[in-house]
């Protein structure tokens, strides 16, 4: 038992473990209201603690456990072609880049997601008026750039958010579809991850535990969910996406002016 703790803390201590578990909890909330985001959060918080290099692996075996939570809270609200559309596409890409992840140019990557996610909430609200909605093509798109981007970063998914709400999906039908593309996404990643050998036994026991502790924010964040009105839930969801996209395209142009 003392030697599977020991592997389980590696080089945490054990205020730190219990604050990382916290942090685990209290974003689930948070990701199964906005149904994305939170494993960005979740990574912000972490990577003090758990070493920058280590987030993406470890909070891929968190995510698959949390995803999988989330997938059987929402299990009769998803829509199945609207998944199979999107990451048709999407899953060779994750695994490719995730193969490449560390080699890639992070500052020129977050300088395109900022840009595109700037974008996607420029361009929803014209087409909406004119009634326009995305289709299959444009699902298949956004699901494509999706992977090759989720295979190096944490919280991609802003970038499908505008392209299922065009797509009609608001509130638990964009929550389980969400869930299912976590699901899909992280398991993709955790077993590439464990193929190249970045996840060992520490980091895979590390983001196991991580991703239990999600388990109970799943189901208070799906309460809050069904309480929340769909025009509210939408311009949250806009919002969120807003944020996240002023703020890759600030640490990808101060990454590379420095």
């Amino acid at each position: 038992m003392q030697d599977l703790a020991k592997l389980l803390l590696g080089d945490l201590e054990v205020w730190q473990f219990l604050l990382v578990l916290v942090a685990a909890f209290a974003t689930s909330i948070f990701h199964t209201v906005s149904g994305f985001a939170g494993g960005v959060l979740l990574s912000f918080l972490v990577a003090p603690l758990l070493g920058v290099e280590a987030v993406v692996p470890v909070l891929a075996v968190a995510l698959t456990i949390s995803a999988t939570s989330r997938v059987w809270a929402f299990r009769n609200d998803v829509d199945w072609r609207v998944l199979a559309n999107v990451m048709l596409p999407a899953v060779p890409c994750i695994a490719l880049s995730a193969l490449v992840y560390s080699r890639l140019p992070v500052d020129a990557i977050s300088i395109i997601l900022g840009v595109f996610l700037i974008l996607t909430i420029v361009l929803r609200r014209p087409l909406q008026r004119r009634g326009q909605r995305v289709g299959v093509v444009g699902l298949a798109a956004a699901g494509a750039v999706f992977g090759a981007m989720s295979g190096v970063t944490i919280g991609a998914g802003m970038i499908l958010a505008p392209f299922l709400i065009g797509r009609g999906l608001l509130r638990e039908r964009m929550a389980a579809v969400f869930a299912c593309i976590a699901f899909l996404l992280n398991a993709t990643k955790s077993g590439v991850f464990l193929a190249t050998a970045t996840l060992d036994a520490h980091l895979v026991l590390l983001g196991a535990a991580i991703g239990l502790c999600t388990i109970p924010g799943t189901y208070l964040g799906y309460s809050i969910l069904k309480r929340t009105p769909v025009r509210m839930h939408t311009a949250f969801v806009e919002a969120l996406v807003a944020v996240g996209g002023v703020g890759f395209l600030a640490y990808g142009v101060m990454r590379s002016a420095g």
